[in-house]
């Protein structure tokens, strides 16, 4: 990193009377970590060295016996966070050997930059853009709780059908079942969500829109236009932490979680994605079903072909899989399309021209660690076009009808797992286009596939109460 650029930092700082520096990075799994130094402090060569920590004490970081790891800040990225009662700036982290002084392999961030700069010196792009769907619940209670001889949880939103009887509701209930773009005051959270695109335009992120989703209660969605792929990412943890905090003020529980509650359409957390190749996307093509490139759909075939292997990192979660069921308005089968929106992967109609051509994965949610699903998803994407894949010829598609429907054959098509152990036990088998160059090293895998069997082993023993209300009286 370049002297000058360090210098204007922190002449930045020191202007704007800055008083904590807040190092974040995300761990394996998806949590956004921090350790903050006061400026009075913070030593003259932080962005050379680091701070150090111990990583032996995140899930699948490191090993005890080798747990020191350092934390470089990133100078290119400045986020000023309004929440901390101090004037506090926030740089994104990489993680880095404290030995060898090189990245480490198990860092999320390292693993997405290295997946980008495979793409760019393999000659397909010089660049990816993304841009992420942000689908959320905003609830005005929240509490859940596990212990002997009682669980459960408990969710309220004033939106609900039943609050008609709470006079704070006023009788603003949404009529019908769908809450798709509904209009205030029925939508309850309008300003709300004003505020975070307030806040996330101030953090440098650009919003395209933001409107209430399909479900009543409280369901959100924001979406935002593209960047490139690592600021992309960072992006994703940026908007998580300014939604969770925006609706803390707003006595507001967010959650991100897939299928929060039975019999409300769950959340996802689609990927739009473009190949850039000196500033023409490399995805389109006049002729050809939805205008799609060779490259594109290539590139489509490899994301498919691997989808399987995939879900274990776009759907890393047990509740993953109580959204990805059939007539869920959430994807089920792999294969893609145009304007269908049960397909894994859909090519908007809005988006068919030279200067707008995308595709959209929709298989992805809001647990996932955007820098290891973003990595993973362009690793199969690098290797579908290496291969020259070609979907049709794979059985992938395209379908044009909604496969949900009554009476449609799906025998012939190839389903995601049904739960994240089946995505693990996939990834277990393919694996090897995510090795190439050792963007996801082995140990990676290894330790990622460990953390996440330790953690569907915890339902194992833990009956569910809808057991005891099918067989207590047995």
């Amino acid at each position: 990193m370049s002297s000058g650029i360090i210098e204007a930092v922190q002449k930045k700082l020191k202007e704007k009377g800055i008083e904590e520096i807040d190092i974040r990075f995300t761990d394996l799994l998806g949590y956004w970590r921090h350790v903050t130094i006061p400026v009075a402090s913070a030593p003259s060569d932080l962005f050379l060295r680091g701070v150090g920590f111990d990583g032996s004490t995140l899930d699948g970081m490191s090993k005890v016996e080798a747990g020191d790891l350092a934390l470089v800040p990133d100078p290119r990225r400045l986020y000023f966070d309004p929440f901390p009662k101090k004037k506090t700036v926030a740089l994104f982290g990489d993680i880095v050997d404290c030995v060898t002084g090189h990245p480490y392999s198990r860092d999320p961030r390292g693993v997405a930059r290295k997946a980008d700069n495979l793409l760019k010196f393999s000659g397909i792009a010089t660049d990816s853009f993304w841009a992420p769907e942000f689908e959320f619940n905003l609830f005005d209670k929240a509490r859940f709780w596990n212990k002997p001889g009682e669980m459960g949880y408990e969710f309220d939103s004033i939106e609900n059908p039943e609050a008609s009887i709470n006079p704070d509701s006023r009788g603003l209930v949404h009529p019908t079942h769908s809450g798709y773009h509904a209009m205030f005051p029925v939508d309850s959270l309008h300003n709300v969500r004003g505020d975070m695109v307030s806040n996330l335009q101030d953090a440098g992120i650009k919003v395209k829109y933001h409107h209430h989703e399909v479900g009543r209660w409280g369901q959100s969605e924001i979406e935002v236009n593209f960047s490139p792929m690592l600021i992309s990412a960072d992006n994703v943890m940026l908007t998580k932490h300014i939604v969770r905090n925006v609706a803390l003020e707003n006595d507001l529980a967010a959650t991100f979680m897939p299928k929060p509650m039975p019999g409300e359409p769950g959340n996802g957390m689609h990927f739009h994605l473009y190949f850039d190749k000196a500033g023409e996307r490399v995805f389109f093509q006049k002729e050809g079903y939805c205008n799609l490139s060779p490259t594109a759909r290539s590139a489509i075939a490899g994301i498919l072909h691997h989808a399987r292997a995939l879900c274990a990192f776009t759907n890393p979660s047990v509740n993953s899989y109580q959204r990805l069921v059939p007539n869920q308005e959430a994807p089920v089968y792999r294969f893609f399309s145009g304007p269908n929106r049960s397909a894994a992967i859909r090519v908007p109609a809005y988006a068919r021209t030279p200067k707008k051509m995308r595709f959209e994965y929709r298989v992805g949610d809001g647990t996932c660690n955007p820098y290891l699903a973003m990595g993973a998803l362009t690793m199969a994407a690098i290797d579908g076009i290496k291969k020259e894949m070609v979907p049709e010829d794979m059985g992938f598609g395209p379908i044009d009808e909604n496969v949900f429907a009554k009476g449609y054959d799906t025998s012939g098509l190839s389903i995601l797992p049904g739960s994240l152990d089946e995505a693990l036990d996939a990834l277990g088998e393919d694996r090897e286009f995510l090795e190439q160059d050792d963007v996801f090293t082995p140990d990676l895998i290894d330790a990622f596939i460990e953390v996440k069997r330790a953690e569907t082993s915890l339902f194992k023993g833990n009956p569910h109460p809808l057991e005891h209300r099918l067989y207590f009286s047995l």
